[in-house]
């Protein structure tokens, strides 16, 4: 059994955690944690946070020095709603709403607990690392913005000190002729956990690839979302041929991509759909900034 503490202000909030770390953990959506409680799959908390009360502070999409900047409790229905689904330098965004859960989940789902989750079934998070995004977290003692790559250190293991909340997610606006999108691929339509994601990043200039991002759910030595730094070096500076894409897919990922064997399929299925999942997600960036639409 736990308590519930519903605080009036985010510095009411800073201050109830600053007293009761690491007896308690924050609450948004409930989609993971909550399961994570029922399953027994973390100790259960002295008291559960309530952040509900602060969706005027931490619920936003907004552009703001140069940046996107996304609360922590905004929901993914919430995102949806904005030029996050409309622009095509953002239709990565599109590809993942998508193919996120369904729809009752999108309601409650948020983007802070997305990020906080740090599994391979992260799809927000794996997407956010395309756009190189930054994660704002707030404690009685200040503020700290940790690059979303060094915030997820691996499965369920996080930069996140038990004093802290996640205010935001950040990331630079992409320049025009710049895209993204989203592949996951799974057995069934609804509910899908996936077998492989991926997410990409495109920036083109004069059919030369001036920016590209590539993550998956995870990579070599590191059991969630993560960049394949090693793939867009070799892309960067290239011009954009299907040629060069194939190499890259099946020359240069196999070498930094570690998949496992499962219940639900094994490692070489996976690996293949990796390679499957870095030609097609790229492609469709090429294609849609060249068309200008979703």
């Amino acid at each position: 059994m736990f308590g519930l503490y519903r605080p009036k202000t985010l510095e009411d909030a800073l201050e109830f955690l600053s007293k009761n770390a690491p007896d308690v953990k924050p609450l948004a959506g409930g989609t993971e944690l909550l399961v994570l409680i029922r399953d027994k799959k973390i100790t259960t908390p002295k008291y559960l946070l309530d952040l509900s009360p602060l969706k005027k502070q931490l619920s936003y999409v907004k552009i703001e020095d140069g940046k996107v900047r996304i609360g922590a409790t905004t929901t993914l229905y919430e995102i949806s709603r904005t030029f996050l689904h409309s622009d095509v330098r953002f239709a990565g965004f599109v590809d993942t709403w998508k193919k996120f859960g369904t729809l009752a989940i999108r309601f409650s789902a948020t983007i802070g607990g997305n990020v906080v989750a740090g599994t391979q079934y992260s799809d927000y998070a794996t997407l956010l690392l395309a756009y190189d995004a930054t994660v704002k977290a707030v404690s009685s003692r200040g503020e700290r913005s940790i690059p979303l790559e060094k915030f997820i250190l691996d499965k369920r293991i996080i930069d996140l000190r038990p004093d802290e909340l996640v205010k935001e997610v950040e990331f630079a606006i992409p320049p025009q002729g710049s895209s993204s999108s989203f592949v996951k691929f799974d057995r069934r339509e609804l509910l899908i956990a996936g077998i492989i994601t991926g997410a990409f990043f495109l920036a083109l200039e004069e059919g030369k690839i001036r920016d590209v991002k590539i993550a998956f759910d995870m990579v070599k030595g590191k059991r969630a979302p993560a960049r394949s730094h090693e793939v867009e070096s070799f892309l960067l500076g290239k011009t954009f041929s299907e040629d060069l894409i194939e190499k890259a897919a099946e020359e240069v990922l196999p070498t930094y991509m570690e998949r496992i064997t499962d219940w639900w399929t094994t490692a070489e299925y996976r690996l293949d759909m990796s390679k499957v999942a870095l030609k097609r997600g790229l492609l469709k960036c090429k294609a849609r900034i060249e068309k200008g639409v979703i």
